[in-house]
């Protein structure tokens, strides 16, 4: 530096600052962290982008970069930090739940394979913007909307309930006749489809699906 002081001294701290510690790092150097340092900017809200990234938090460990464009970064409350930089996840975020107009049962797709719908207050944040479709008054309607190809299941005590049927009947095709909607011996013909029309006893499904087949109420 002797050699060569022009290259590597300065007037005044903030020359030499800003001439080998630009950007972010200008500050840091000043001595200001964060920058205008005072007592409120500890307790600003920044985003946790280097952490779970679900939330905000307001530790005062927010990165160096942050505190140089803290204007952007930093928000004065929870909440206008979760809106800024969360709004994908603003309920979570906030630890907030908005009132629930349609209901409280909701369905359980975390599984994969599930077919319940859980009412236990844990509902998804997305399905919290839309909730006229998600959330459902009762557990039948929600099992009724949601899982309509297995109701039955759907209102059991465990989603691995089985489908035992409804006991009302549905036309079987292959023997032109009625079978009922149970599993066992005869007269059930095994779980109908989602698809099928039930009929309150055998002679309804017959005059209402087979008229032209006599025998239907007799096999």
């Amino acid at each position: 530096m002797a050699i060569n002081p022009t290259d590597w001294l300065s007037s005044s701290m903030a020359a030499c600052c800003k001439k080998f510690f630009g950007g972010y790092m200008y500050d840091i150097c000043m001595g200001r962290y964060p920058p205008d340092h005072d007592d409120c900017n500890m307790m600003l809200y920044y985003p946790d982008w280097e952490g779970a990234n679900k939330n905000c938090l307001n530790d005062g460990k927010e990165p160096y970069y942050m505190l140089s464009n803290h204007e952007y970064f930093l928000s004065n409350t929870l909440e206008e930090c979760c809106k800024n930089f969360y709004e994908w996840n603003l309920y979570s975020c906030t630890g907030t739940k908005p009132t629930l107009t349609n209901g409280d049962y909701y369905p359980d797709w975390s599984g994969g394979s599930s077919t319940q719908c859980l009412n236990d207050g844990e509902v998804p944040d997305y399905m919290l913007y839309s909730q006229a479709w998600y959330l459902s008054t009762t557990l039948e309607k929600c099992c009724e909307r949601h899982f309509f190809w297995n109701v039955n299941a759907c209102l059991g005590t465990s989603p691995d309930a089985v489908d035992v049927g409804t006991d009302k009947w549905y036309v079987e095709w292959k023997t032109s006749t009625c079978v009922q909607d149970c599993v066992g011996e005869s007269p059930c013909g095994g779980i109908a489809e989602s698809w099928e029309q039930l009929y309150s006893s055998k002679d309804q499904c017959c005059d209402k699906r087979l008229p032209w087949v006599n025998k239907c109420r007799y096999l």
